[in-house]
């Protein structure tokens, strides 16, 4: 497809807008133009422009890009359609943000700011905040950002953050049944009431260079709630809260994570009655690897949880750890718990991993035992 004369004309002005940035400083400020061709547009600091940029990228054949002005808040005072800030995504749409943010009001009601629908919406966000929205649609959930079923977010150089998941639905940040993947970015202080503070994953999820951290579940999972499968390299899941699962991971039966050169400390859960056991850093009731990573200083609190660190739960869960550390974790008071790694009915590896300085056990009472671990 050509580009059409405004596209080459903004083009153009793109180009001399790159060249001021250099002589200013603010290099920043200004995003490479694709090579693709593709419709273009620059849409000025308005919530108004930005509706309707996306109306119009939605009904444009082709892929699209647009191009938020630096540094600006579009701030949003009503809603689109039911649910949402904005018109739901429904095609492919590339955001570059130039360090704009995009957030609900505070005085408005609530609402969250993008919903990407399948099986066309492929929407990509860059350097950008999505701050404040709040999700009241039940089960769908996704405070900030809701990516549906056979659809896509690809968000690089992004922080969501203090969103809300209201009445029954997960995922305060982000709530995704299709594909996810954050590289370079934040998901920060959202609370979701069901599962899922940060992020609520029933699709594959990709984290690179990512980190999710303050993040609070009323029910399970305050950081990640993986209902698929989970890749996370070179990440950080940090200092989130639920009171019923997994402070920090939480990965279903069935699904799989696999954690590479990733931190995951100082994570809490306090469940104190219910069964179905709680921890920390991880549960894991599917399978779950670890390469060069480290479980370090999370606490299980409540009465009824199993473990600080690592709770790998059920006959079909399965952990490998593999040149990683369980170090400095604590587990609460109930009878059947172990600071570093309680292990029951599943299997547990360790290779040069290290389980040590975990209160009040690193291992014991696990049934089956986890081989090479002490205590």
């Amino acid at each position: 497809m050509l580009r059409t004369v405004a596209a080459l004309a903004l083009e153009a002005s793109l180009s001399r807008l790159a060249v001021l940035a250099a002589a200013t400083g603010a290099v920043a400020a200004v995003v490479a133009v694709p090579a693709t061709a593709q419709a273009l547009e620059f849409v000025p600091c308005s919530a108004t422009a930005l509706r309707n940029a996306i109306t119009r990228a939605n009904t444009t054949p082709g892929p699209a890009t647009l191009y938020l002005s630096y540094g600006c808040t579009y701030q949003l005072t009503v809603e689109d359609n039911p649910g949402n800030g904005l018109p739901a995504v429904t095609s492919e749409i590339d955001v570059i943000g130039n360090r704009s943010t995009i957030r609900r009001a505070s005085t408005t009601v609530n609402f969250r700011i993008f919903e990407v629908r399948g099986p066309g919406g492929d929407l990509t966000l860059r350097n950008l905040t999505v701050r404040d929205g709040r999700s009241t649609s039940g089960g769908a959930g996704g405070g900030g950002i809701a990516v549906a079923f056979g659809s896509r977010a690809t968000l690089d150089n992004v922080e969501v953050t203090r969103n809300q998941a209201l009445a029954t639905g997960p995922g305060g940040g982000i709530a995704a049944g299709g594909t996810l993947a954050l590289r370079n970015s934040t998901v920060s202080y959202n609370i979701a009431q069901d599962n899922g503070g940060g992020v609520f994953a029933n699709g594959p999820l990709t984290l690179s260079n990512t980190t999710v951290t303050g993040n609070t579940a009323r029910a399970q999972a305050g950081g990640i709630d993986v209902h698929e499968t989970l890749v996370a390299t070179n990440s950080r899941v940090t200092d989130n809260s639920d009171r019923e699962g997994a402070g920090g991971i939480q990965v279903r039966e069935g699904a799989a994570a696999t954690l590479t050169d990733t931190l995951v400390r100082g994570n809490t859960t306090a469940r104190n009655s219910g069964g179905g056991g709680a921890a920390g850093g991880i549960v894991n009731l599917g399978s779950l690897s670890l390469e060069r990573t480290t479980v370090f200083a999370n606490w299980a609190l409540g009465s009824d949880s199993q473990a600080g660190g690592i709770y790998n739960l059920g006959a079909t869960a399965s952990a490998t750890l593999r040149n990683s550390s369980v170090t400095h974790n604590l587990s609460g008071t109930a009878a059947e718990s172990a600071g570093g790694v309680y292990n029951s009915g599943g299997t547990v590896s360790l290779t040069a991993t290290p389980v040590t300085d975990n209160l009040p056990s690193n291992c014991a009472p696990s049934s089956p035992a986890v081989a090479g671990c002490t205590g």
